[in-house]
């Protein structure tokens, strides 16, 4: 790996792509961030992780048997293991003081003057903070303080909404910051207009539904709702999928994901597309794949097929690593 920085960056991709999940750490960490504007993280497989106290641990779908363990230079935060969004990035609070991580990169960042921001409850990035310092990252703050940061303004900007709604989900999608909060109201934030908050629509209600995620899939904003009753996954558990348009604020029911699928987790929820040059051996199109809904000792990953509405319980069974802490969450194996 020492000659990697004489690779031509197509090449560096295209081995990228067929690394698992250790060799994929590995070459992450050593190889520089300027690959990370070119790199693609839809055209490998998702990967798992969870943390113990002092280690970051990954594996994937084809190889659960196999876990990779990366130290963590950086302790876990008292209220869990910080917040992770779809990018790979967490933002960890320490002594008031708000850090980004990506645990693959193993890159810190610390956010000047955010002591009054923690703990964050959720947050989002506009881009990858590897690529350049062009990027924005949104924090809410319960009950009602949102905030903004502009590594190249060095400052914190702050709004107040209200009604003081809980926010259930965030994304970045497509040049602005989406919120959906308890009252199924859509909440946008515009960059472009001094992240002036407006109320965009409301999601038709889905009955018994307990957790909805906002997802970017295919060019679409996604609303994808979760029903389930806890201690039974078969004809109890179902997903309902909304597209939703912020200029027409109107909203349409999703029967299909058609060529993609989407992976969900508390706060990092994604999509995969599948094309001809697509190396997903272990993962179909047209599914919602989840982990961590379900009772935990179980340890399976589940998918739900949007054709026939069934679940399927995938034969693998995650590692039951000792000493870890945290549920296992998918991540986008992003550099």
């Amino acid at each position: 790996m020492s000659g990697s920085g004489n690779l031509p960056p197509d090449l560096i991709k295209v081995v990228a792509e067929r690394l698992d999940p250790k060799e994929f750490v590995i070459l992450r960490a050593v190889y520089p961030s300027a690959l990370a504007g070119e790199y693609n993280a839809q055209t490998r497989p998702p990967l798992l992780i969870s943390f113990s106290d002092a280690e970051s641990l990954f594996w994937s779908m084809s190889r659960v048997e196999e876990v990779y363990r990366a130290p963590l230079p950086i302790a876990p935060s008292l209220s869990g293991l910080g917040l992770l969004c779809y990018q790979g990035w967490m933002a960890i609070a320490q002594e008031g003081q708000l850090k980004l991580f990506n645990p693959i990169s193993c890159i810190i960042i610390e956010l000047p003057g955010s002591e009054k921001l923690c703990p964050v409850y959720k947050f989002a990035l506009s881009s990858n903070p590897s690529v350049s310092d062009e990027y924005v990252i949104f924090v809410h703050v319960q009950p009602d303080t949102f905030a903004f940061y502009d590594p190249r303004k060095r400052a914190w900007t702050t709004e107040t909404y209200r009604p003081k709604s809980q926010i259930m989900d965030l994304i970045h999608f497509k040049g602005r910051f989406v919120a959906l909060d308890e009252n199924r109201r859509v909440i946008t934030f515009n960059p472009q207009d001094n992240f002036n908050i407006q109320e965009n629509q409301v999601i038709p209600n889905v009955k018994g539904s307990t957790t909805p995620h906002l997802v970017e899939c295919s060019g679409s904003l996604l609303v994808v709702w979760h029903k389930n009753d806890r201690f039974s996954w078969d004809s109890k558990t179902e997903f309902r999928v909304y597209k939703v348009d912020l200029d027409e604020r109107a909203s349409t029911e999703e029967k299909s994901l058609g060529s993609a699928s989407v992976f969900l987790s508390s706060g990092c929820s994604f999509s995969v597309e599948f094309n001809a040059q697509s190396r997903l051996p272990e993962i179909r199109p047209n599914r919602i794949y989840c982990v961590d809904f379900f009772r935990h000792w179980d340890r399976k990953i589940l998918s739900y097929n949007m054709e026939d509405r069934r679940i399927e319980t995938h034969p693998e069974l995650m590692p039951l690593v000792a000493g870890t802490v945290s549920t296992p969450r998918w991540i986008q194996p992003t550099f």
